[in-house]
């Protein structure tokens, strides 16, 4: 739904998510689903205060009568140390997914980061047996947010993709995502929708701070021949097994 990828690190979700912010684009022929907004704040840039100079009372002259003030009596210097400081080590990102398997219904499909055509629309790989990751969201590693899976239903050149069997999904049905480090993470599916585009919560499915979880999408319903692709998502919900 981490097509040109962006390197790993602080800069695939720095500098990639602010050049996504405030995007709300529907995917057009072929496309899954409409991305929703994406918000990204960045490290504030204010200076901090300046120390001022350092000051120092000297004693006044004398004129014979009037005692210079004694050594005690004069203001000592006042001064801040100089504290090495280091710059934050930024937190690195958690590893991309590469591998989907859903037990029960065939699928098994390399996974691939993507991110945002320059029309605003949200790319994918060109075959229905990939799918694409939503790399501006949460990757299976991260602490929160959802990680979005998402891939054709049917492409000229293919035929039915793979993401054709997530209509036959059920509450239950086990789903395991690999990274490019080997690790694994395990889900169980909650829920299984077909929704109408128009109808499909963005903000929701898009989450990048709620509970973490996997939503994989893929085009249903009815093919609209005078818009040129389906009228609904098939949108399945699956929550990290404890």
């Amino acid at each position: 739904m981490r097509h040109s990828t962006p390197a790993k690190g602080s800069a695939r979700r720095a500098t990639h998510l602010a050049a996504v912010a405030g995007l709300l684009a529907l995917l057009a022929l072929l496309g899954v689903i409409a991305l929703g907004e994406a918000y990204a704040e960045g490290p504030g840039s204010g200076a901090g205060p300046e120390p001022g100079p350092t000051a120092r009372a000297e004693p006044a002259p004398s004129d014979g009568t009037t005692p210079p003030p004694s050594d005690d009596a004069a203001a000592t210097t006042t001064s801040v140390p100089d504290v090495p400081v280091r710059a934050a080590t930024p937190e690195p990102d958690a590893p991309d997914p590469t591998r989907l398997v859903v037990e029960g219904l065939d699928i098994d499909v390399p996974v691939e980061p993507e991110g945002v055509d320059p029309d605003g629309t949200m790319s994918l790989p060109e075959s229905g047996t990939v799918a694409g990751w939503y790399q501006y969201g949460a990757a299976p590693g991260d602490d929160t947010g959802t990680v979005v899976l998402a891939s054709h239903v049917d492409t000229y050149d293919d035929g039915l993709g793979e993401f054709a069997r997530l209509t036959d999904a059920a509450p239950g049905d086990s789903v395991t995502l690999t990274d490019t480090e080997g690790n694994t993470y395990n889900y169980t599916v909650e829920t299984v929708e077909q929704t109408a585009k128009v109808d499909v919560p963005l903000d929701d499915l898009f989450d990048r701070t709620g509970d973490r979880r996997l939503v994989m999408v893929t085009c249903g319903g009815r093919w609209d021949a005078d818009v040129g692709h389906y009228e609904d998502n098939v949108i399945v919900t699956a929550v990290p097994q404890s």
